[in-house]
């Protein structure tokens, strides 16, 4: 049976904590699972089978860590050959191609000395390299990601979390239209105006907002990104402006929000 061959190889190592199915850009909107680990494996072992299709199914559609493309990536930004992965592995050639051809998973050792290999800052890609330093940044920095027509927090920087005005913002969370926030808001609007139309290369934008009874004026740097996937994000940098340079940057532009574009 497929499940008596995957379940040997699901393990607390190898089942995240918790998984969604992605939407991007495509629009489509898939379903959110929320697993817990220890919950998982105090299940008898024919109820746990049901578990393993699923996670074969996310496997597939990406809900799930891509053990094949995690492998792939990995090599292709270090060099290294499928022989010497699978040494310092400690596993064959041969099974490390099946691994990242996808017809295998790898069991619960493995599945751990891979995470362990990909996530040292030596071996991370560009763009995990700029999660973390996002994440521990101590200015308002946010990294998001579309969701359909809404967009999704991916990455919060300290300055952003510490901040009282979006102190109740966590990752994950999700922004949909007429968003009541005038920052989200901009957010929105900057989707409209091309910003993941492989032209833009920031939109500046400036406004004001009002937190517990108090005006506060902001300016914000909107990046478009991409992952090595092709998948867009949009980096926002933001700061909190003195009321003269509020009034300065408005007195210099037509519109709020400044579209630059490659010429």
């Amino acid at each position: 049976m497929l499940t008596d061959r995957l379940v040997p190889h699901l393990t607390q190592d190898t089942l995240p904590c918790a998984i969604s199915r992605d939407a991007g850009t495509s629009g489509k909107k898939g379903p959110v699972f929320q697993l817990t680990p220890s919950w998982f494996f105090a299940l008898p072992r024919r109820v746990r089978h049901l578990q393993v299709i699923l996670e074969w199914i996310c496997c597939r559609t990406g809900a799930f860590l891509d053990w094949g493309k995690a492998l792939r990536s990995y090599r292709g930004r270090t060099g290294v050959n499928q022989q010497d992965l699978a040494a310092h592995l400690g596993i064959s050639q041969p099974q490390v191609s099946r691994i990242e051809a996808g017809t295998v998973l790898p069991g619960p050792d493995v599945a751990s000395a891979i995470r362990a290999l990909i996530q040292k800052p030596g071996n991370r890609g560009l763009f995990d390299g700029l999660i973390t330093t996002i994440q521990f940044s101590p200015h308002v920095t946010c990294l998001v990601q579309p969701d359909g027509d809404d967009i999704r927090y991916v990455a919060l920087s300290r300055g952003f979390r510490e901040h009282p005005h979006f102190r109740s913002i966590e990752v994950g969370q999700r922004v949909r239209q007429q968003a009541g926030r005038i920052d989200e808001a901009l957010m929105l609007a900057s989707i409209g105006r091309g910003a993941f139309n492989g032209k833009v290369t920031a939109i500046d934008a400036v406004w004001t907002a009002e937190f517990d009874h108090h005006v506060s004026h902001w300016q914000g740097i909107l990046t478009p990104v991409r992952s090595s996937e092709g998948a867009w994000f949009l980096h926002c940098a933001m700061k909190p402006l003195a009321e003269p340079q509020f009034l300065a940057l408005m007195a210099d532009r037509s519109e709020p929000m400044v579209v630059h574009t490659i010429k």
